[in-house]
């Protein structure tokens, strides 16, 4: 976990660099907010995933597997 100074140093910087003004109090939510969203977004990199391509369109009718791992196509629409 982050040390208290290195979180706030954090936001700090998170919200200079947006340009997003805070109160004090809002300031003080998004550092006790921070560690809790770091760590959900860590846990979404999965190194296995590093060289894959993203799907940058939805195909319907593209092959698919099936459960037992078939190829099918999807013939809904």
């Amino acid at each position: 976990m982050s040390h208290p100074d290195d979180t706030e140093n954090t936001v700090r910087t998170f919200l200079e660099a947006a340009g997003i003004p805070a109160s004090t109090d809002e300031f003080e939510m998004f550092v006790a907010m921070y560690p809790d969203l770091r760590a959900a977004a860590d846990k979404l990199y999965n190194e296995k995933w590093r060289y894959e391509e993203p799907v940058l369109q939805f195909t319907p009718l593209a092959p698919l597997r099936n459960s037992r791992g078939n190829l099918e196509l999807n013939s809904e629409g």
